[in-house]
């Protein structure tokens, strides 16, 4: 067979083959090595690294890693080791290692072998085509390669400086792991446990915090309520309060089992405000220390912060709280709207008694089917007396409930009734019969337990029904009257929703010395019309009641011992609430008297007139004298020049002390007018008084009406009111003294004037009394004829029942 010809492959030398196979079992192991130790590395390293992250924090103060951070890293660690394993130890393990690669890995770091090895695998291999070589050689190689094969150190093939490193990096995490193990069981499990098992269980300090929650002072309807503070725990770390509310945040700090009490416990907090015009948001931050709470009770110091960011609280807030190593985090304070009362009407449905027969209302005001008035709430709003109340408010949010006061101004509970709506956005208070001035407090409540921070206050006020007013006079009466007297009576009555009834009622009254003492006293009434304008106009004729039998025969006396009868009206109106309401004039009582005997008191009344008349004379002189002197003084008193005579009397001065004695003149003029003028009015009376008690006769009416009243009232509208326009222009022209002086000498004679005819009315009058004085003398003579007659009677009777004796 020549060179060139193909030869079958002799096989390899078993110590080569040894060689190689050894060689490829260190191979394995090197890679698993190599494998293990860097995920060993990594995996130790990120315990250590979450453990420091987690415990780390904890020691300065600062709270555990998140269980999001712990997941990041937990998921970040398995999926390294993941991708290690799978690229450094299973897809290495899964490559080829041929002879040929080993052999040359180890004529590469045995370089005497001169190449041998590699030839004597190479051309051994099956399958290989194209090679030319001859089997001798082939052999020799063989020989040589298998005698060079003691001389090999698979050994210089492995570097172990990269398994030494990652080692060296391996076992000191690894060891630390195990010594931490081995000395704090409990804390190896808890960082296993957080860091694998995504745990909860915060690390131990040497303060334990604990969170109680937020006080909130009770928001009451009543104002004198005294209870604590509403303790508000929360949820998921998470409350919701009111806006405006004043919380009080509280925690407690164990004080046993050796944990360590804080000095003090800081809250820092973060608040976020939403800008509604513009959509944007700004936040604030701060910290607030909390002040210890009491002492020590049940092994715990309570802390409470009662001020920023609670007081008033108006925005979300974000909190924590620190105390030595030990942190409450996490904690969120909703800010939320309370409700709100956005709407309040008043519906009143009238009493009875305020509503006409028709059915028609008798106030004023917009009428629904359900109520009289309906209107919307206002301050100073009043309602009618005896009206069912119901107060309909609107909520900006459904209700849950609604604390509800309603009491009277001397705090009296008053009693009512609440209703909702099926949206429970609004409700009804129901007052009934309502009669006293009241305030309703009202605490609005949402489902959620979120109150007002203040009670909605509404005052009503009341109108009462008052009684009806009720003026009664008699006209032409006075204190006396005869028993045929007529009695004309007058009223005005007016009361806030209509008179009922109005009426005029005689009531006799007898005598001591009357038979009929004893008796009871009927009493006539009679209803006089009343008109638009709430007057009211009668006549009570004595006469006729007594003729009518309506009346008992009315005994006349002196003035004292005569029967006598009480006048009075009645006013009564709808009301009838509680009672009614009757209005009663005063009683005017009347002597029933003879004519002569009220005549008598008559010229008793003329007498005083007169004496007022006199002293009006008297007055009306002084008046006259004054005006004279006035104008003596005006016509002959010169007129001083301040110019050329300083030294002379002031002008000035003058004139004004003349226009003060002109102004008294005209005061004085003004009085004697209304004098006079009272006097007629007087005399009017005396002369009505004579045609109602049917006494006298028109002759005498005459004298006293045509010869004193209307000569009266002629000096008041003719002279005395010319005197007084003479005086009212004296005053006017008192700076020009010619003038001046020639008025008040048209004065002086307009004085003369009235003084003349007021004495021409005064001798009237002594002649009227001079008739008077006669008419007296001869009552005086037959009330002493019939006196005597009465004795004589007498003395007949007695000496009868002595003859029997």
């Amino acid at each position: 067979m020549s060179f060139n010809e193909r030869s079958s492959p002799t096989a390899l030398d078993p110590r080569l083959t040894s060689l190689l196979g050894g060689l490829r079992h260190r191979i394995r192991r090197f890679v698993v090595w190599d494998s293990v130790l860097t995920i060993v590395a990594v995996l130790m390293a990120a315990f250590w690294l979450g453990f420091a992250l987690d415990y780390f924090p904890v020691i300065l103060g600062g709270t555990e890693m998140p269980r999001l951070a712990r997941l990041i890293l937990l998921v970040t660690a398995i999926a390294t080791i993941g991708f290690l394993a799978w690229k450094m130890l299973i897809g290495r393990l899964q490559r080829p290692l041929p002879d040929d690669s080993l052999a040359l890995l180890v004529e590469r770091h045995h370089p005497d072998l001169g190449g041998r090895l590699v030839t004597a695998v190479q051309l051994n291999q099956p399958g290989r085509d194209g090679d030319s070589h001859s089997p001798e050689l082939l052999r020799q190689v063989h020989e040589q390669a298998a005698a060079k094969i003691n001389e090999v150190d698979p050994a210089r093939v492995f570097r172990l400086a990269p398994l030494v490193k990652k080692a060296m990096i391996a076992a000191p995490l690894l060891l630390a792991a195990i010594v931490m193990l081995a000395v704090s069981p409990q804390a190896f499990g808890r960082a296993a446990s957080r860091l694998t098992l995504l745990s909860d269980d915060p690390w131990p300090r040497r303060a334990q915090l604990e969170m109680v929650g937020i006080e909130l002072p009770v928001v009451s309807v009543n104002e004198n309520d005294t209870s604590p503070p509403t303790l508000i725990p929360f949820v998921d770390k998470v409350v919701r309060l009111p806006r405006g509310s004043q919380g009080a945040l509280r925690i407690r700090a164990k004080a046993d089992d050796g944990a360590e009490l804080p000095v003090v416990c800081t809250v820092h907090y973060e608040t976020t405000e939403s800008l509604e015009s513009s959509g944007d948001v700004s936040e604030s931050s701060g910290q607030s220390n909390m002040r210890r709470v009491g002492r020590v009770t049940d092994g715990y110091q309570s802390f409470l912060l009662d001020g920023p960011p609670l007081a008033s609280l108006s925005d979300s807030v974000l909190l924590s709280v620190r105390g030595l190593d030990d942190r409450l985090d996490g904690y969120r304070i909703e800010a939320v709207m309370p409700p709100v009362i956005t709407e309040m009407q008043v519906g009143v449905r009238y009493p009875d008694y305020l509503r006409l027969t028709s059915g028609e209302q008798l106030t004023s005001g917009e009428q629904s089917g359900e109520f009289d008035r309906l209107t919307a709430y206002q301050a100073g709003l009043r309602l009618a007396e005896g009206s069912n109340v119901t107060l309909m408010a609107q909520s900006s949010v459904p209700l849950g409930e609604a604390q509800v006061r309603v009491r009277t101004v001397g705090d009296d509970e008053v009693p009512f009734t609440v209703d909702y709506s099926d949206d429970r956005r609004s409700l009804r208070l129901k007052i009934e019969n309502f009669t006293s001035p009241t305030t309703v407090a009202i605490v609005p409540i949402d489902a959620s337990g979120i109150s007002a921070q203040a009670p909605y206050r509404y005052l009503l006020g009341v109108v009462l029904d008052e009684p009806p007013e009720l003026k009664m006079k008699l006209v032409g009466i006075g204190s006396a009257v005869t028993a045929a007297a007529r009695i004309p009576i007058e009223a005005q009555v007016s009361d806030d929703y209509g008179i009922e009834q109005l009426s005029f009622s005689i009531t006799p009254s007898f005598s001591d010395t009357s038979d009929r003492k004893d008796e009871e006293p009927v009493t006539t009434s009679k209803q006089p019309t009343i008109d638009r304008d709430g007057k009211a106009v009668s006549e009570m004729d004595l006469r006729d009641l007594i003729a009518a039998g309506s009346l008992p025969e009315l005994v006349p006396g002196n003035g004292e011992n005569g029967d006598a009868i009480n006048v009075i009206g009645e006013a009564s109106d709808r009301y009838n609430l509680s009672g009614s309401h009757l209005t009663r004039s005063e009683v005017f009582r009347l002597q029933i008297v003879t004519p002569e005997k009220l005549l008598s008191l008559m010229e008793r009344r003329e007498l005083a007139l007169r004496s007022r008349l006199e002293q009006t004379i008297n007055e009306t002189r002084g008046l006259r004298d004054a005006l004279s002197l006035l104008q003596r003084g005006l016509e002959t008193e010169p007129v001083a020049d301040a110019e050329s005579d300083p030294e002379k009397t002031d002008q000035t001065r003058v004139t004004q002390v003349r226009r003060l004695r002109v102004q008294q003149s005209g005061l004085q003029a003004a009085k004697t007018s209304e004098e006079l003028s009272g006097i007629a009015a007087s005399l009017d009376d005396i002369l009505l008084e004579m045609v109602n008690n049917r006494v006298d006769s028109v002759d005498r009416q005459q004298r006293i009406g045509e010869g004193v009243r209307d000569p009266l009232r002629r000096i008041v509208d003719d002279p005395l009111a010319r005197l007084r326009e003479q005086i009212t222009d004296v005053e006017r022209s008192i700076a020009d003294q010619g003038v001046a002086a020639e008025k008040a000498a048209d004065a002086v004679q307009s004085a003369e004037d009235v003084l003349l005819q007021l004495t021409a009315v005064l001798e009237k009058m002594l002649d009227l009394e001079s008739y008077n004085e006669i008419l007296d003398m001869v009552r005086g003579l037959i009330e002493d004829q019939e006196r005597l007659i009465d004795e004589t009677k007498k003395e007949r009777k007695k000496g009868v029942l002595d003859l029997f004796e």
